[in-house]
């Protein structure tokens, strides 16, 4: 019994031993490993925003200090002026009594951010000059309490490219809202109540 226990026992050794042979000169090279598995973080999602969304009635959303799904621009950060870019949108429909603008990080599709809201603007009104707020209108706070533009600022904003999702809503009746307003709350209203709806991507690098 032994004898037959250490012939198979050398069997197996032998078989493991042309296995490994095997895989390593079998002339295929391993892949390299991505940077996330060499890291404590995976990658963020993939986002579900488009470079630019015109509305069902051809409302546009547009930048002149960025292209569609560019690099946002330095003056709307803290290393710069850190005030809103210029938007232009049109055209509007004649039914429109206010318009609200706003900007979203639509990072992660699945958990999208509000990072800042700006309400009341008059329907006449069809474009933004960098940090300028039209008569009448206002901001309301943001995910993270704040009110009015903050986004570049806060040490909590996530690292990481970021897809920041730049909106504008039509509405045909008051939004009712007012300074300061939750901005989820504001958001989720307003979404529900616009009769159209245009979109504009941004993206940012974060390294904090």
């Amino acid at each position: 019994m032994t004898g037959l226990l250490t012939v198979l026992s050398a069997g197996l050794l032998a078989v493991s031993t042309l296995a490994a042979s095997a895989c390593a000169d079998d002339g295929r090279d391993m892949a390299a490993a991505q940077e996330w598995q060499t890291t404590t973080s995976r990658p963020l999602p993939p986002t579900s925003a488009v470079d630019a969304q015109p509305g069902v009635n051809g409302l546009r959303l547009t930048s002149t200090a960025f292209e569609p799904g560019g690099d946002l621009p330095i003056s709307a950060t803290c290393a710069g002026e850190n005030v809103f870019p210029d938007l232009s949108w049109g055209p509007v429909d004649p039914s429109t009594v206010e318009i609200v603008v706003a900007l979203a990080d639509q990072s992660d599709p699945e958990v999208p951010v509000l990072m800042w809201l700006m309400a009341g603007i008059p329907p006449d009104v069809t474009h933004l000059d960098p940090g300028e707020k039209p008569d009448g209108a206002f901001e309301t706070t943001d995910d993270y309490g704040i009110t009015g533009w903050g986004e570049p600022c806060l040490d909590t904003y996530a690292s990481g490219q970021r897809d920041l999702q730049w909106l504008v809503y039509l509405l045909d009746r008051p939004s009712g809202l007012s300074v300061g307003h939750p901005g989820n709350e504001a958001w989720a209203e307003v979404r529900k109540e616009a009769i159209e709806s245009a979109s504009l991507l941004s993206r940012r690098f974060n390294e904090s």
